[in-house]
């Protein structure tokens, strides 16, 4: 608690904008144990930081008091996102609202449905693989993390296989380069040119229908009539912005893991059963979305405290899933462990309506990677991490090392 502070409403001086995921993890670990899992900070205008698992689980659920909704135009509601970022539906929207536009994904992206495309998992990262494999290095993020799960989005919605490079690109740089840079730049200016793809492809699809996703978007219903374009466009840029990174992110943390730890590589290799349970420790221990963003809906009293309607509430995954509360030993990584209640996808009606399809994309490239590369090392040295760690983590490149083999595909 910082100086000054008072029971009705304990100030940390915390800034979420980190330049490393070690600053930032300790940065929130310094929140956590302050032994205030709802404190007010000045910066950034002022708002209330959620560090603790109960608290944060529980202003997930609560969305009557805490909204999704946006209000400013230009301000996700949802994310500190600076500059404006187009309206992403459902998660932008609360009750009754939500359900139709919730329905819209849920349907396509069940854990069924999400299934059935594992075999377009399994071969665009077989695809990737023989790219490089016979080489004996590879840059993963570029070769691997980046382009599978843009594959497998981009082909599954419908869109030209020529297209999915710059929209891979368009998505991974807004995160990978600094703020103001020219590559930030041209990776921001081009959303205008992905919503104008949006845009375009969905008015064919009401022309001339196929069996795909973006299909299925256009023709979903809200009370007995179709989805207006606007909400259509929103919920595709949601699937398209939701699918193509954030997998991205943690295959390379996972990847960078059992670079460094390899006993946990080894429990993998012998032991590939073990895989679906190790991929939600590293959902608890690596999250891809590190925080998500609330507005105070009407004046309030959470855990004690009074919170005043308009008030911004920061809340962080990566300090849930540290919390000593929630977790034992929350501070190492446990390849085996189980019970794992994690709200890396958050919890609640906003829960990532994408996880079952990012848990198959990243359990096809791992199992890959480990069969087909299984003495691969990454240089610590060369690991070059997203400039902000503030809202998603990532790595920019991550130069790998290898025994070169065969292809397999003709």
């Amino acid at each position: 608690m910082g100086n000054g502070a008072d029971p009705e409403r304990p100030l940390v001086d915390f800034d979420y904008r980190a330049t490393s995921r070690q600053g930032g993890d300790d940065a929130w670990r310094a929140v956590r144990e302050t032994g205030c899992p709802v404190a007010w900070t000045h910066q950034h205008g002022g708002h209330w930081v959620i560090s603790g698992y109960e608290a944060v689980a529980a202003v997930f659920r609560d969305w009557e008091r805490f909204s999704s909704e946006r209000t400013d135009p230009d301000r996700c509601a949802i994310t500190f996102s600076n500059g404006r970022v187009p309206l992403l539906l459902p998660e932008e929207s609360d009750p009754p609202a939500w359900q139709g536009y919730r329905r819209a994904l849920a349907q396509i992206l069940s854990p069924q449905a999400s299934e059935r495309l594992r075999e377009r998992a399994r071969h665009w990262t077989a695809h990737h693989l023989d790219k490089v494999i016979e080489r004996g290095s590879c840059e993963f993020v570029s070769d691997l993390t980046c382009p599978v799960p843009a594959a497998v989005v981009l082909e599954w919605m419908g869109f030209p296989e020529e297209e999915w490079q710059w929209f891979s690109d368009a998505f991974h740089g807004v995160s990978a380069f600094p703020n103001g840079t020219p590559e930030h730049r041209k990776a921001t200016e081009a959303y205008g040119v992905v919503m104008t793809r949006i845009t375009e492809e969905l008015r064919d699809r009401i022309a001339s229908p196929r069996d795909d996703a973006l299909t299925a978007i256009a023709f979903h219903e809200i009370d007995g009539e179709r989805i207006s374009e606007d909400a259509a466009k929103s919920v595709a840029f949601l699937a398209v912005t939701g699918g193509v990174d954030t997998t991205t992110t943690l295959t390379g943390a996972a990847l960078i893991h059992l670079s460094e730890h390899r006993a946990d590589r080894a429990r993998l290799i012998a032991d590939p059963g073990l895989l679906p349970v190790a991929t939600e420790e590293f959902l608890r221990y690596y999250p891809p979305a590190r925080t998500h963003a609330r507005t105070v809906a009407r004046d309030t009293v959470f855990d004690g405290i009074e919170m005043k309607k308009g008030e911004r509430v920061l809340l962080s995954e990566v300090a849930a899933g540290r919390d000593p509360s929630a977790f034992d030993d929350a501070e190492d990584f446990v390849i085996d462990r189980s019970p794992n209640r994690h709200v890396s996808f958050g919890v609640g009606i906003h829960r990532c309506v994408g996880s079952h399809l990012a848990r198959v994309e990243f359990t096809e490239m791992i199992t890959a990677v480990l069969r087909r590369l299984p003495d691969y090392e990454i240089p610590a040295d060369a690991i070059e991490e997203y400039p902000d760690w503030g809202i998603f983590g990532g790595w920019r490149r991550l130069p790998a090392t290898f025994t070169a083999a065969s292809r397999v595909m003709a």
